[in-house]
């Protein structure tokens, strides 16, 4: 395929999927959210310009305990929602959720959750393992989330224009080397931070002087998420202990994984197991 043709075929989903589509809120939501000096009547505001749905599943996520060990207050209000999660996590959340919610195909609810998965991964566990700063941490999260946002424009084309789909036969060959084409439009179109491109452009395994780049460390959650997702049958299959009725283990790391699955709406592919019990015999022996 000439370069010509390939970019006919990435302009045509450009301007029917990003260009031509209600994502469900308005553009003044991602412009107050872009300023820091915002002020709380301004951004409680918002949330009259979010679909109900995308706001349902804000308020879940930042309700989890996937945003610290012990609840800390059930959130009520918009402004909350956003002090909690940050600006940038609510903005880039946002339009993840919006992107997300244009169609329940099982094709683009697959990529969404190996999306989600990829930024607990990356940004809960990984980050947590190498030390990382809880700002570069953050930047892992919301990497993971936009690190394959391409498949999921390329999922939506499909699902929404199977015919414009299957004329421009595009295959995974395609997919695989232009999807970051459409991750980088979404920052440019939506305003979002810049090092998104950055990591969303990266092709290889990429180190800083003594340890992964934060590009390094999403592309090994995204492989992580991606080898259960081939090997279990487009599942994230953990195991990790999980809380008790008892009240031994409080708080797990399954526990939040499972719960922020819950949140954006796609339980159905997280399965967790718990460790086997210990030989109790084994054990006094």
């Amino acid at each position: 395929m000439d370069a010509e043709a390939v970019q006919q075929i990435l302009q045509d989903i450009e301007d029917k999927i990003l260009n031509n589509v209600n994502l469900g809120f308005d553009p003044e939501v991602l412009s107050v959210l872009s300023n820091a000096d915002a002020e709380e009547n301004e951004i409680e505001v918002l949330k009259s310009k979010i679909a109900g749905e995308i706001l349902a599943r804000l308020f879940s996520v930042a309700n989890s305990i996937y945003f610290g060990h012990l609840r800390r207050g059930n959130i009520d209000t918009f402004y909350k929602v956003v002090s909690r999660l940050g600006m940038d996590s609510a903005r880039v959340l946002i339009i993840f959720l919006s992107f997300a919610a244009l169609s329940k195909d099982r094709e683009v609810l697959t990529i969404c959750a190996k999306s989600t998965a990829t930024s607990i991964v990356g940004g809960r566990i990984l980050a947590e393992e190498f030390g990382l700063k809880e700002n570069e941490a953050r930047k892992v999260e919301i990497a993971g989330l936009f690190f394959e946002m391409g498949r999921v424009i390329f999922a939506l084309y499909k699902s929404l224009h199977k015919e414009d789909y299957e004329k421009a036969g595009i295959g995974e060959d395609f997919i695989a080397e232009h999807q970051s084409y459409f991750g980088l439009k979404i920052v440019e179109k939506f305003n979002l931070p810049e090092f998104l491109k950055d990591i969303i452009s990266t092709k290889y395994l990429t180190l800083e002087a003594e340890l992964l780049s934060l590009a390094g460390i999403v592309m090994i959650a995204n492989s992580t998420v991606d080898m259960s997702f081939r090997r279990f049958g487009n599942k994230l299959v953990i195991v990790s202990p999980m809380p008790d009725p008892e009240g031994k283990i409080v708080h797990t790391i399954g526990a939040v994984i499972e719960e922020i699955f819950k949140a954006v709406g796609l339980r159905g592919y997280i399965e967790i197991h718990k460790p086997p019990e210990p030989d109790q015999k084994s054990s006094k022996g």
